[in-house]
């Protein structure tokens, strides 16, 4: 038993269904192939997709490494290519493509029952559907799917149909239905254009998902970053070139600030704290923050860097196998921090916990940084990684300019303790917590709106072992 949940374009609301799904159904959320720069550890030490453990968190399940068995990361220097949680290096867009049939095969035996299957992109692109294995590769194995359309870009009825016509005849028959998703108004207006989908093609309307503010879910790539939270205080994220893990700032829209994503120092002048996030490749976001005019403002302003952020904020980095440069190379940071950054050929992805002055410090790491510290003391000691014990020194505070390598660290005690220095107060419960909260809204709203017991009727339809 499982289903695909696509659509004809990205950011339609598929990772929000497939959450609800996963959780009515007591399922397993898994997605092929994900390009997102915001990835999470499994407790094992892989490497995933942040939505898929978003996924998963909310049904209450751990996530593993084979929900998102393919991991795609922009680097600047091709795209790192992650396969079950581990890191295969950066490779060129045409050389990973022309590998795609290994992963494929493999990929293949790990499709299976009770599973909520989520697509990428638009389904029916006709210069990638051969290569599409999140999507079309598997509805051509007959697994039945349903097409979430977001009706407030546009087009959504034309582009359903253009997608119910671009597919090959015998694999039609495999999109059993569509969503209507972030509707605004009286939705009696749409009844003609469903009565005509439904005559014109072989699929069935499943219901309406309105537009709600509420259901704005965790970010799982740049397109769905928006201002969060509306309190007093303003907190500014400079969204450089290859941000990543930004997803964590979530934590905001439970607070006493308003933050907001930037992209020129003048819209600096009214922040009570700028944070520098996580970045995919550190030198080409430190030169964009150079060419753009940053380090003087930034100088007097109140900063947290986070992982990739905190190096930036250092006084060297050192890249001796070009990992981050393409070729070896050592840059200077900006210097506010008294620290040394060197890369290292393993990456470090854990769940972790550190301890501070200001106390427990959870969340998690995904880094090749490795922080070195020239006569300063470290802000906190990282005691656990994956449960396994360690002793490794991190972050730095300098009074008004504060590094962590944690991610997620604000949801934490000691991280919501460290922003209390700043006057920011996080009202979020844990990270879990949030995200408990955050799927069970999406599956009340769903089991009102959309009609359950028809897509349980295809879900059940559908049998496989494997395709």
């Amino acid at each position: 038993m499982a289903i695909i949940i696509s659509s004809s374009m990205s950011d339609s609301g598929k990772s929000l269904v497939t959450a609800g799904l996963t959780k009515h159904f007591r399922s397993t959320p898994f997605k092929a192939q994900n390009m997102s720069l915001n990835s999470f550890p499994t407790r094992s030490g892989g490497e995933i997709a942040f939505i898929q453990a978003y996924q998963a968190m909310g049904s209450g399940l751990e996530p593993e490494r084979y929900m998102n068995p393919v991991l795609l990361k922009p680097s600047g220097n091709g795209i790192e290519v992650i396969f079950m949680g581990d890191s295969l290096g950066n490779l060129a867009p045409s050389l990973y493509y022309s590998s795609i049939e290994k992963f494929w095969e493999k990929i293949k035996g790990l499709i299976k029952n009770e599973m909520i299957i989520e697509s990428a992109g638009g389904v029916g692109e006709p210069n990638f559907m051969e290569r599409d294995i999140s999507g079309y590769r598997l509805m051509r194995e007959g697994i039945p799917s349903i097409l979430v359309l977001d009706i407030d870009r546009g087009g959504a009825f034309a582009s359903a149909y253009g997608i119910y016509n671009m597919m090959p005849s015998s694999i039609r028959n495999t999109l059993k239905g569509f969503i209507i998703n972030k509707f605004r108004g009286e939705e009696k207006f749409l009844d003609p254009a469903v009565r005509w989908l439904e005559d014109k093609t072989s699929m069935k309307f499943m219901g309406v998902i309105p537009y709600d503010h509420r259901l704005k879910i965790m970010a799982e790539d740049s397109m769905n970053i928006s201002d969060l939270g509306d309190g007093e205080l303003e907190v500014a994220v400079v969204a450089y070139p290859y941000m990543s893990n930004f997803n964590e700032l979530h934590a905001f829209s439970k607070s006493n600030a308003t933050l907001r994503f930037v992209t020129r120092p003048s819209q600096l002048s009214k922040a009570d704290l700028v944070i520098l996030p996580g970045t995919r490749n550190t030198k080409a976001s430190l030169d964009w923050l150079i060419q753009n005019g940053f380090p003087e403002r930034l100088r007097n302003k109140k900063i947290l860097g986070i992982c990739g952020g905190f190096q930036i904020m250092g006084r060297k980095l050192i890249d001796p196998y070009g990992l981050e440069a393409g070729e070896p190379a050592e840059y200077q940071g900006l210097g506010f921090l008294p620290v040394n950054v060197k890369f290292q050929k393993e990456k470090v992805v854990s769940l972790s916990l550190g301890v501070s002055d200001v106390g427990e410090i959870t969340g998690y790491e995904i880094r090749r940084g490795k922080v070195e510290y020239e006569g300063w003391v470290p802000l906190l000691t990282i005691k656990q990684r994956n449960n396994i014990p360690v002793e490794v020194e991190d972050g730095a505070d300098a009074g008004d300019k504060i590094g962590i390598s944690i991610h997620g660290a604000l949801y934490s005690e000691g991280g919501k303790k460290l922003l209390e220095r700043f006057g920011i107060k996080i009202y979020s419960g844990s990270l879990k917590q949030e995200v408990t909260e955050s799927v069970d809204l999406i599956y009340r709203i769903l089991r009102d709106r959309v009609d359950l017991s028809l897509i349980e009727q295809i879900y059940r339809e559908s049998e496989t072992n494997s395709v």
